[in-house]
């Protein structure tokens, strides 16, 4: 979709697909591939995924929503350090389409996740909340960077379920975390790394969870940018396709 060099003759591929699935009426997911306005080297890029909650009213509004404010409030805040600039972008967003909710009487459930990575200077940053997922695969395989902030997952970390058992839990959906459903929110800044090549970073809402991580690692490492995402999509529409499925993927060359 996208070729960027820095002046380090780095090379970023991008691709792309959101798709409504097979079990839903309208896709409440929202992605954004943004370049500064004002910098015409493209040196700093900003990437997101937001999946509207379902279970809520008005989750389509809430995640385009969030991904238009993140876009415009990181460019805006180059006075910050960019761990900060995600950060205030994810409260602003917040802040938004809680007051958003707050202002239209009986519609007053608006609610989103959001994973967003920023390339700056030969860095990856990440910021995120909720369960959509931020993945980094290479040369010694996949890794998930993000944390699920939801409630079975913080029960298996507590050790009270099992893998297997958090699988199938009737509540794995419930979220502990969400953009616009509280007016304060506490953000995921992940460290600084540096920007490795022959390196890919996949963002994805949890409507790719029928696809495995190993899957996923073939699948990226095997294959362009766009013709993954296209890949893992009608994979996951294969098994079932049981929500809106996004999956955004950089490849750093």
């Amino acid at each position: 979709m996208t070729w960027w060099k820095t002046r380090r003759k780095r090379i970023v591929e991008v691709g792309v697909v959101s798709d409504v699935g097979q079990s839903r009426s309208e896709n409440q997911d929202a992605y954004g591939c943004f370049t500064n306005p004002d910098d015409e080297k493209a040196e700093e890029r900003l990437f997101v995924v937001a999946d509207g909650m379902g279970g809520h009213l008005r989750g389509e509004e809430a995640s385009r929503l969030a991904v238009a404010v993140l876009q415009q409030t990181f460019f805006e805040g180059r006075a910050w350090s960019v761990g900060e600039r995600l950060r205030q972008a994810l409260e602003t967003a917040n802040d938004r389409v809680y007051r958003e909710a707050q202002s239209d009487a009986g519609q007053n459930k608006m609610g989103t996740t959001c994973t967003a990575m920023a390339l700056v200077n030969g860095h990856v940053y990440m910021a995120h909340v909720g369960d959509s997922r931020a993945y980094r695969i290479d040369e010694s395989g996949i890794e998930q960077l993000t944390r699920d902030h939801t409630l079975v997952n913080e029960l298996q970390r507590q050790g009270v379920l099992t893998e297997d058992e958090a699988r199938t839990h009737p509540r794995r959906h419930a979220l502990t975390r969400a953009l616009g459903i509280q007016p304060t929110l506490e953000v995921d800044i992940l460290d600084a790394t540096s920007i490795k090549p022959s390196t890919s970073y996949l963002l994805c809402s949890d409507g790719l969870a029928p696809v495995t991580d190993d899957e996923i690692r073939d699948i990226v490492s095997t294959n362009p940018p766009q013709d993954a995402c296209e890949q893992l999509v009608r994979m996951t529409n294969e098994r079932g396709g049981p929500d809106n499925v996004t999956v955004l993927i950089v490849t750093i060359q």
